[in-house]
């Protein structure tokens, strides 16, 4: 950056960007991939957005190149087009600019979230080396909205292969005591890099003058900062912002008492905010630094507190003794009292754990953490609930894994779930992807053992989950998958129901040597029409072998199939108990599920004598 606004950079307040992603989208960009391949799809769009900054004072130009990294572009099967789009994001923002602007090439986090742990420091760094070098022809490389310190390190290290100037902005670090620890984590990585500048972007603009005014007490660099236009709000499906332009240029002149030397806008502002912004700053000095003495003290830090008692499932999981869990269903089509009673049958008839499934088949039920709950309450046996994730978002995950903790259970058992396309609600409702699987799933578990929230927050007494995990075949891909839930802290897992002895230590023997509790699972067949549909492997994980769904053709009345079924459950369960550590029963269909579950749990006891 070597021209006349280049240099001033340290002594005038400077004008950056608006939104580029809000503002694309509003105009028409495709919500379902990302907004950065308009630059090939639509270079018309992107070059108008970036002329109607220009020509609202904007000296500097930030390209629409955010997500443009190999990863989010091979998700949205685009991943070949990552250099084009990058160096197109640059020519567009350069073209508008028209030799008078700056042009800064914006470079995003990756948004890996709890898959983190999947990606090394070398795979991280290639992953933003490859989107850097598309951009070597833009003025400068501006990373922004970093908040990872492993992602800052390797995207940093990246950039400064380019030889590039590199500014440097911190995204929402949530809040908490530890904010500022989280701040001067990542100021250490970008100290390590020599950055030109660093910033902070995409937060509200009461909070985004305190970071700023840290930054210039804390550093002697230019502090860059980018607001957002205050809230997102819905009215009525459509996204709006609470500060119009008028109230952003008032905002942004605390901004610039706080020694920021270049202000922009971030989600939410348009070529409207700028022309408002540029009116009130242009031409403005940069305000002194201010003293430490004058940057808000931090909050106390949320303490950690650990659960006073023992957790109950993990104290049954450490116990030798032969253990059998019985599924029970949060159906909809039974009242919460008469499914306590049902299960009433099956604790007496000697089940260790309950465990609840949540909406299986991707069909709706009672709430599972709700029925596991008062089903361990009212019977006084330890329930685990099943939680997919296909179903909820990171914010919902949060709550509702605390108030699982809440309500006294202690044991879950992590599942990706159930696509939504595959059950009665397919046409109406959305898969979820924040958290994307069970090992995800997981490793949130840990954190909030650790007493942490996913971005590092503090949480009063920590969820303690004694966590379980589920596998389907002693295939190699599924047992390494396995090896991941346990790394990220599966204590025991329950089977896809077998229906053969011989396939039963087939699984068994692919277990032996990890260190995780095996519960096999079994499922009773109550009718010829039950077996030969899961024959046909029409729910994924489950095959029947046609050769147990032979056995029902000699019986045609359906209370002889049903009797047979269950009979069959019975041998096979007794059988797996001679030789398990534990068993995990799914009841069976139909009116006399809980009376056909307790016959078998009985049986079990029986025979196995255990």
């Amino acid at each position: 950056m070597t021209n006349a606004i280049a240099d001033a950079l340290g002594r005038n307040v400077l004008i950056g960007s608006g939104a580029i992603g809000t503002c694309l989208r509003k105009a028409g960009g495709r919500s379902d991939e990302p907004v950065e391949l308009l630059n090939l799809r639509e270079p018309a769009l992107v070059r108008s957005l970036h002329t109607a900054y220009r020509d609202a004072g904007s000296q500097i130009l930030v390209t629409n190149t955010f997500a443009a990294q190999a990863l989010a572009l091979e998700e949205a099967g685009a991943g070949e087009l990552c250099d084009d789009v990058n160096r197109a994001g640059v020519a567009l923002a350069r073209e508008a600019g028209g030799g008078e602007c700056l042009v800064w090439a914006s470079i995003g986090p990756l948004g890996l979230g709890l898959r983190l742990e999947d990606y090394p420091d070398e795979a991280l760094e290639e992953i933003y080396r490859k989107q850097c070098l598309a951009l070597i022809e833009a003025d400068a490389l501006l990373l922004e909205t970093f908040v990872e310190p492993r992602e800052a390190k390797a995207a940093l290290a990246a950039a400064a292969v380019t030889g590039r100037p590199v500014i440097f902005q911190i995204g929402n670090t949530g809040g908490g005591g530890q904010r500022w620890e989280r701040v001067d984590r990542l100021l250490d990585e970008a100290r390590r890099a020599n950055v030109a500048a660093v910033g902070t972007n995409c937060r509200h603009p009461n909070e985004i003058v305190r970071v700023a005014a840290y930054l210039a007490a804390h550093t002697d660099w230019p502090v860059t900062a980018s607001a957002n236009a205050g809230h997102p709000q819905i009215e009525r499906g459509a996204v709006t912002y609470e500060y119009s332009p008028d109230d952003f240029a008032a905002f942004a002149l605390d901004l610039a008492s706080a020694g920021a030397a270049v202000i922009g806008g971030c989600c939410g502002t348009t070529p409207d905010h700028i022309r408002k912004l540029s009116a009130a700053l242009g031409g403005r000095a940069v305000a002194p630094r201010p003293r430490p003495a004058a940057v808000a003290q931090p909050l106390p830090a949320v303490c950690a507190t650990k659960a006073a008692t023992a957790n109950s499932v993990r104290s049954l999981m450490a116990d030798k003794r032969f253990l059998i869990s019985v599924e029970i269903r949060a159906e909809r089509t039974r009242t919460l009292p008469d499914i306590v009673q049902g299960a009433a049958a099956v604790a007496e008839a000697g089940a260790d754990l309950f465990d609840v499934p949540d909406n299986p088949g991707a069909t709706v039920g009672r709430d599972a953490m709700v029925t596991a709950a008062r089903l361990q309450s009212a019977l006084d046996i330890p329930s685990i609930c099943h939680l997919g994730v296909t179903q909820s978002n990171l914010m919902r995950l949060h709550s509702s894994l605390i108030g699982g903790w809440d309500l006294g259970l202690r044991g879950l058992l992590a599942v990706t779930g159930d696509a939504p396309s595959m059950g009665h609600l397919g046409s109406l409702a959305q898969r979820v992807t924040d958290v994307r699987s069970s090992v995800e799933l997981l490793r949130l578990l840990r954190s909030l053992r650790d007493g942490r929230i996913i971005n590092g927050e503090g949480l009063a007494d920590p969820p303690d989950f004694c966590a379980g995990c589920a596998i389907a075949r002693p295939i190699p891909p599924q047992i390494r998958w396995l090896k991941a839930k346990i790394d990220a802290g599966a204590e025991f897992v329950f089977s896809q129901p077998v229906f053969a002895v011989d396939d039963f230590r087939r699984l068994q023997d692919a277990l032996a040597g990890l260190s995780i509790r095996f519960f096999p699972g079994v499922m009773p067949l109550v009718s010829r029409r039950n077996a030969q549909f899961l024959a046909g492997g029409r729910i994924p994980g489950i095959v029947v072998p046609r050769e147990i769904a032979a056995g029902f053709e000699q019986y045609e009345s359906p209370e002889d199939q049903r009797r047979y079924g269950l009979d069959q459950a019975c041998l096979l369960s007794a059988a797996m108990a001679r030789e398990a550590a534990g068993l995990y029963l799914i009841m069976p269909f139909g009116k006399s599920c809980y009376e056909d579950a307790a016959r078998i749990v009985r049986h079990v006891r029986q025979a196995a004598g255990r």
